[in-house]
């Protein structure tokens, strides 16, 4: 496996992850509570105590996602990957990882009377450090200077992308079902590039990876649920030239107090399949698994923090005959650090970046 193709597979399952999880979701049968309650009227038999009164059970609540109109919200998120790459040319499996951040802002207008909104989305900030054989190398700082980076074309195109914007377009649900600014940005980002690097960033920036920007509102059920409920998520995630389904179970868990602010939490749990007729160029291996907890505002209408962990191996088999195993461990963390009150965090602040390139409507 070549060092380019191994850059391409780590730095696109991080993006592939994010959208893997932003899904339409389909309820699934309510836990019901058995009533420990009397029945009503009846006198507790001679010597026995009187039956203790059911708790109180809340109403189910919707954890709806919402765009607050005018409202800035940014959010910061962290990936740290771990990969082993076995090649039967080599000794030894390489061992790397790989640390990503991003900054990502959310600006909705108003809702149009149809119903839904047009969402500004930023890309504020992305850093990138790899480590291998216990040294830690930055591949791209956005406060580096740019002059270092003539020869190093991956950190000349993540510069692009400071500041890039691209257009949402929600539904009624709060759903987005187009983005605007796609090919506008992928132009900008690989003009100039050799064709080994524009062959990663058009990986990364395609529309659906795009989407998967959206941190905001992962996993949300779209009927109402009572703590203790579930519902399954079922959805393809581009990885390559491939496709894999996800599969998982969501659990609203209850109420907690975070930052000061009541938020729902919800955990998941599932498996990665391969799509049935993809491409068997890669191919993934069992015992593919995710599970995570999330954190919903319900004054905000988004997940204010959220934490995903990914285990799975894929297989690339190259033209030649050969072919070379990755064993990868994403933990992905998100966290609204503007926005969300008086407890969000400071956003980074890069130097000015390039005018992004005017939409075409």
């Amino acid at each position: 496996m070549t060092a380019d193709t191994s850059m391409f597979c780590r730095r696109h399952l991080r993006a592939a992850l994010l959208l893997a999880l932003c899904a339409a979701l389909a309820p699934m049968a309510a836990c019901k509570k058995k009533d420990a309650a009397a029945a009503g009227g009846e006198a507790p038999a001679a010597g026995e105590q009187p039956a203790e009164a059911a708790p109180k059970e809340e109403p189910a609540v919707e954890l709806k996602a919402k765009w607050p109109a005018g409202r800035r919200l940014a959010v910061r998120v962290m990936t740290h990957t771990d990969s082993e790459v076995a090649n039967p040319a080599l000794p030894q499996p390489i061992k790397t990882e790989n640390f990503l951040t991003q900054e990502i802002a959310f600006t909705a207008s108003s809702p149009r009377e149809a119903g839904g909104c047009e969402v500004e989305v930023e890309l504020v900030s992305v850093r990138s450090e790899n480590k291998a054989g216990g040294k830690l190398v930055p591949a791209f700082d956005p406060k580096g200077d740019p002059k270092l980076e003539r020869n190093n074309p991956t950190a000349a195109a993540f510069r692009k992308l400071l500041g890039s914007r691209v257009k949402y377009h929600a539904d009624a649900n709060g759903d987005v079902t187009k983005v605007d600014g796609v090919p506008q940005l992928l132009s900008r980002v690989t003009t100039g590039l050799p064709p080994t690097s524009q062959l990663l960033f058009r990986a990364l920036l395609t529309e659906d990876t795009i989407r998967g920007w959206n941190v905001l509102h992962q996993n949300l059920p779209t009927n109402s649920v009572k703590a203790g409920e579930t519902w399954e998520t079922t959805r393809e995630m581009p990885f390559g030239i491939t496709k894999f389904v996800i599969t998982t179970t969501n659990t609203f868990k209850g109420w907690e107090q975070r930052n000061n602010r009541k938020v729902a939490k919800i955990e998941l749990s599932g498996v990665l399949a391969p799509k049935e007729g993809a491409p068997t160029a890669i191919t993934l291996g069992e015992g593919a698994t995710v599970s995570g907890t999330s954190w919903y505002d319900t004054e905000l209408g988004v997940i204010s923090e959220s934490e995903l962990t990914s285990q799975f191996s894929v297989t690339i088999s190259q033209a030649t005959g050969q072919s070379s195993t990755s064993k990868l461990k994403n933990k992905t963390t998100s966290k609204l650090i503007e926005g969300g009150g008086e407890n969000t965090l400071p956003v980074t602040e890069n130097p000015p970046a390039a005018k992004p390139a005017d939409k075409k409507k």
